[in-house]
């Protein structure tokens, strides 16, 4: 599986929007938040990345029936995201 740098993204009412990643050897592209769940439960790392350092690895949370990304494992029923860029 492979490390998906994550560079950029956009959460609007709890919801990530979009994310913006590279890929190694790929560069970039802006995934929607239905694309980057599916790659996460096939096992892909989203690893944040702000100000050139690499942070630890977004998680796929069950909250209830449904699935959150989220840069912390608190178990709110809604998506977030570190700083990123």
């Amino acid at each position: 599986m492979a490390d998906v740098l994550v560079v950029g993204g956009s959460v609007a009412d709890g919801r990530v929007k979009d994310l913006e990643v590279q890929l190694h050897g790929l560069g970039g592209r802006t995934l929607d938040r239905d694309t980057a769940v599916a790659w996460m439960k096939d096992g892909h790392s989203f690893v944040p990345v702000h100000k050139g350092s690499r942070g630890p690895a977004l998680l796929l949370l069950e909250v209830g029936d449904e699935l959150f990304i989220r840069h912390q494992a608190d178990g709110e029923a809604s998506d977030a995201l570190p700083p990123l860029g």
